[in-house]
């Protein structure tokens, strides 16, 4: 039952105890499940020499082996399109999307009616918390990520759904104008690529009546500056919001308060927080950073045990005054993309958190340019190209106030370039802030 404030009240706002229960419950149906009907799963826990039956609760998943993207991939490779890892019969299967494929061959991900209830289920409450109200009308742009299309379950769920297609900024524009849209999901570097589309077209993006803005697919909507700018370009209100393809398309979200997106997969996803390296599983409170790790809770496709998103996190809170009792985070980065410039680690998401803050002579369009190949391509002086703002010329000063913000901040040694507003290229889909130029050379 909806009400003002939350989408599953008794979920949502649950006691911690009350979720452990609930999480051990199901973590017990769901691995008796998996060892029932998963092959991949059969294997691994025979070659890793752990009998998942003895697990009795959320804490002992640490005795299990994680699961990885790369085994994801390689089982369907070998036994397409779901691989070996199909928990359920593939006749029962109802929808079937794709990953993006950025970091590799896409991988396919089915779902049962009964996945596709949770994944609504799971949105729901994010869009919700986001603010997503049953007046709004929200425009569907199937983005590279197809995915997307999953949320047209939410969206009717909670208001009116206005399907369009993908780079077809026209039609999304008329949502506005003329089919009375009022909110947009996007990735955090679209509204300004929309906004220099409006542009060209001299329309005023105040106009549209877009009032509300969730944002995720890629870190950047929590950075302070490019919220402003965003917020202040269509006199709206900017909420994060994330999830990923392989465990839960949209498992986390904003609330009013804006102090991280709230874990709102309770019952049907269990996180958990690890050190990249050691693997080892770390203390959910107020400032611990790692690696985000996910096991499904209610799956019949293809549930994922301990799997490593590669999503590197911070928790900022544990309790809010909205009442929502699921831990906090921020994106910091993907530890796919940490780049090791002499032994520091650092990650493009930060470097665009710190040129951000030179806003309005900035206007936050950034490339870092990698010349040559790992680990060389690393070594310092890391040549980033950085868009000024409209009508701010080159300034020396200012570069070399970059430059030491950036060694402050992240301790490595950058060579800043400024560049005129325009000249880097922009992404309607997420921005790509390496660019590897040895590769174009090749």
């Amino acid at each position: 039952m909806v009400d003002h404030n939350f989408w599953n009240k008794e979920v949502e706002c649950a006691s911690l105890a009350a979720t452990k229960n609930l999480h051990d419950d199901k973590l017990k149906q769901q691995l008796a499940y998996v060892c029932a009907s998963s092959k991949f799963y059969q294997q691994k826990f025979a070659a890793y020499g752990v009998d998942a039956l003895k697990i009795s609760e959320t804490e002992d998943l640490q005795m299990l082996p994680f699961t990885e993207k790369s085994e994801l991939r390689e089982s369907q490779s070998r036994i397409p399109p779901f691989g070996e890892h199909v928990a359920c019969n593939t006749e029962d299967v109802r929808r079937v999307y794709s990953t993006s494929g950025t970091t590799g061959r896409p991988t396919y991900i089915g779902l049962t009616k009964a996945d596709i209830a949770t994944w609504r289920e799971t949105a729901s409450r994010v869009f919700w918390a986001n603010g997503l109200r049953t007046s709004d009308r929200i425009p569907l742009v199937v983005s590279p990520f197809v995915v997307a299309a999953s949320y047209a379950d939410a969206f009717e769920d909670i208001g009116t759904c206005i399907p369009i297609g993908v780079n077809m900024t026209d039609r999304l524009i008329d949502a506005f104008r003329f089919a009375g849209a009022t909110a947009l999901l996007c990735t955090a570097s679209y509204p300004l690529h929309f906004a220099r589309s409006l542009a060209e077209r001299s329309i005023d993006p105040k106009s549209l009546g877009l009032n509300l803005i969730l944002a995720g697919g890629e870190p950047g909507a929590s950075i302070p500056e490019v919220r402003r700018q965003i917020e202040n370009t269509f006199n709206c209100r900017v909420m994060e919001c994330s999830g990923n393809g392989d465990y839960g398309a949209m498992v986390w979200g904003e609330c009013e308060h804006r102090q991280g997106m709230h874990f709102l997969g309770q019952g049907i996803i269990h996180p958990e927080i690890i050190d990249p390296d050691t693997g080892v599983s770390l203390p959910i409170e107020t400032g611990t950073k790692g690696e985000l790790v996910c096991t499904s809770l209610d799956r019949e496709c293809i549930p994922l045990i301990r799997f490593r998103t590669r999503d590197h996190v911070e928790v900022t809170h544990t309790e809010c005054k909205c009442g929502r009792t699921g831990f906090g985070i921020r994106i910091i980065g993907r530890t796919d993309d940490l780049l090791i410039v002499r032994g520091v680690n650092v990650y493009p998401a930060a470097i665009r958190d710190v040129i951000a803050s030179f806003a309005p002579e900035l206007n936050g369009v950034m490339e870092i340019q990698m010349e040559q190949a790992p680990p060389l391509g690393w070594e310092p002086p890391i040549h980033i190209k950085v868009e000024l703002s409209a009508h701010v010329e080159k300034d020396e000063y200012l570069k070399q106030k970059i430059e030491l913000k950036l060694r402050e901040k992240l301790i490595f040694r950058a060579n800043i370039e400024l560049v005129l507003e325009g000249t880097l290229p922009r992404y309607e889909y997420k921005a790509k802030l390496v660019r590897e130029l040895y590769k174009e050379k090749s």
